[in-house]
């Protein structure tokens, strides 16, 4: 069925215009990426198919049976309400049942008679209309992405945090069509890998905007990519669409090499003729002032960054037995490290765990409690920070940058460039370098704060999240500089493939201040993680009747009354799952295949609902 269909639209914001003739649908269950460079119109089309903004040509066509869910780079929200509020705050016949029943449980610890009837009430009506799933769902969703306390208020919260909220809201609505932009920002990895399992399996259409190259590649089946005011449509995932991508490239650059020897061609002609105006001659001459006029397609524009580089010294940067501690987390406990010239290291480990301030310290931000950060005389950082630097909005990019840096820029082979001709390199032409910095989109801003950190020539390069916001052709040049940057590099970043690509060392953050090292890349890590938990755990021991008295005792009515649900479900579950294992024996082929496919997504669910069963039982 077809959701929702976008017939020849077209929209500008001022004099540029950001796309033409675009035509594409979503039908349902489909999976699809969104790419295009930053200020490209993505947002824009974004809010065009929300139906937020109108399109300047071209019409949208939706099925009355649409309803999107949608997750802003930036969401917006009522500051007094609390976080269930919000994430409850959709519409719908589940939804309004399972707020109904999650407000009678917080009436019901302030005790009253009133309080007690509603709770059975709304009890009641969850199982009248089935909503235990539901509930069970959103549960999971706050588990997984660590969103403890609902009762805490929006406005309290960081924007990270906020943005996570958000995202449960999202995939808890009601809705048939998920719209995610930037859903993996201020997620770490175990999120981002339960993010992309939950979208691989959902039967919700999605539509994607993500820099995670990772991440699209699983999720996506069709790439859809606005390209300098143009649209065009790639069957397949990510690897398929880059495939296509160079094809095609391959093919512009034929056709641009036709159309030089053309020029060349005719314009020897024109030299050579006498001043009359015949009618051949004259369509000869309009035929190469077209071609001449003609808007070249040729290659992506390739930046170029190769700027001269400060010299370390023989010391570099000593970390000696350093501690931090906030309040009575410690942090920090020990930590020892000499970095060597060229090293490409990546921070990992869960959020709050502290890879910022690990950071912070390195570079002088913040004072250790104890121990020692010894920088060489030579040793130069330039830190990328997560909230970047605050740019003048009224000045125009042009000037600013002429300001910061030098009307000219010195490259690595010696050659100078005015500030005008680098900019155009980084993919600011002319008339975006006079546009104020105010007007830039969130990424072109980004990427401003990140040339002018490059520029400054350091050593040492400190990067905390540096993929957030940017887009994907910036980050594909981003990881070539930092192969060949002299210095050395440390990076904080949930992003696999940035990290795959730039760091061959990781340290390991895994709580109460403890800092592992580890030889390799991030997905050779998770392997290796994954292996080793594999190694640690033993068979889940299941729920047996004494224990589950035992437990019980110390529940709430609620809790109990979700342990028996749940102790249902697993007995359910397992008895299929013995009835699914005979079936793989079957003879026939058909009814072996769809049990091999139920069994997988069920032993999946199996231990979702055992974990969640322990963790009540274990409630004293």
């Amino acid at each position: 069925m077809n959701l929702i269909s976008i017939d020849k639209v077209g929209k500008s914001i001022g004099e540029k215009q950001l796309f033409q003739n675009l035509s594409f649908g979503i039908d349902e269950g489909e999976k699809t990426g969104l790419l295009g460079i930053n200020g490209s119109g993505k947002s824009t089309l974004l809010r065009i198919l929300l139906g937020i903004e109108e399109p300047d040509t071209g019409k949208v066509v939706r099925n009355r049976e649409l309803k999107i869910s949608f997750l802003s780079q930036f969401p917006e929200f009522d500051p007094d309400k609390t976080v269930l509020e919000h994430i409850l705050s959709g519409s719908g016949i589940l939804l309004d049942t399972v707020r109904r029943y999650e407000k009678a449980c917080i009436e019901l610890e302030k005790g009253g008679e009133e309080a007690e009837k509603e709770y059975h009430l709304a009890m009641e009506e969850m199982d009248s209309k089935q909503a235990w799933e539901l509930e069970s769902k959103l549960k999971n969703i706050l588990r997984e992405l660590n969103i403890p306390d609902l009762s805490r208020k929006m406005g309290e919260l960081s924007g990270g945090m906020a943005k996570k909220v958000s995202l449960a809201q999202a995939l808890t609505d009601e809705s048939n069509f998920l719209v995610l932009d930037e859903p993996t920002n201020h997620l770490d990895i175990d999120a981002i890998l339960w993010l992309q399992d939950f979208l691989t399996n959902t039967d919700k259409a999605v539509l994607l905007v993500t820099h995670d190259r990772y991440f699209l590649e699983e999720i996506a089946n069709r790439i859809l990519e606005i390209d300098r005011g143009n649209f065009r449509v790639y069957p397949g995932n990510y690897d398929l669409y880059l495939e296509k991508k160079v094809e095609m490239q391959v093919i512009e650059e034929k056709e641009e090499a036709k159309r030089k020897s053309f020029l060349r061609t005719e314009l020897e002609w024109l030299k050579r003729q006498p001043k009359a105006r015949g009618t051949k001659q004259k369509a000869r001459t309009d035929r190469a002032i077209e071609v001449m006029e003609r808007k070249k397609a040729g290659k992506d524009i390739v930046l170029d960054i190769s700027v001269s580089g400060r010299r370390l010294g023989g010391k570099i940067l000593e970390l000696k037995n350093i501690k931090k501690s906030y309040t009575k987390a410690e942090l920090i406990s020990g930590f020892s490290y000499v970095f060597k010239g060229k090293e490409r290291i990546g921070v990992v480990g869960p959020n709050g765990a502290g890879k910022t301030t690990l950071l912070n310290l390195i570079t002088g931000r913040e004072k250790t409690d104890s121990g020692d950060v010894a920088a060489g005389l030579n040793t130069s950082f330039g830190y990328f920070d997560q909230l970047g630097k605050e740019l003048p909005g009224p000045k125009k990019v042009l000037d600013y940058v002429k300001e910061e840096i030098a009307p000219t820029i010195k490259m690595n082979d010696g050659s100078s460039w005015t500030a005008s001709q680098f900019l155009e390199r980084f993919l600011f032409p002319p008339q975006l370098q006079q546009t104020k910095i105010e007007r830039l989109s969130g990424g072109e801003k980004k990427r401003l704060y990140l040339i002018l950190l490059l520029m400054k020539n350091p050593n040492f390069l400190v990067l905390d999240e540096p993929t957030n916001d940017l887009d994907i052709p910036t980050l594909s040049v981003l990881e070539e500089f930092l192969d060949d940057f002299p210095g050395v590099v440390l990076v904080v970043s949930h992003d696999r493939y940035f990290m795959d690509r730039v760091t061959d060392y990781l340290f390991v953050f895994k709580g109460e201040g403890t800092i592992d090292r580890f030889p390799g890349n991030y997905s050779e890590y998770l392997e290796y993680r994954e292996y080793e938990e594999k190694e640690i755990k033993t068979n889940t021991p299941k729920p047996t009747e004494k224990q589950t008295d035992n437990k019980k005792k110390g529940l709430s009515y609620q809790d109990k009354r979700k342990l028996e649900i749940l102790e249902k479900e697993i007995l359910s579950l397992e008895t299929e799952e013995k009835e699914l294992v005979q079936n793989l024996q079957s003879s026939d082929p058909e009814l072996a295949r769809k049990s091999g496919e139920r069994l997988s997504n069920l032993q999946e669910e199996l231990q979702k609902k055992v974990i969640e069963w322990e963790e009540l039982a274990s409630k004293e």
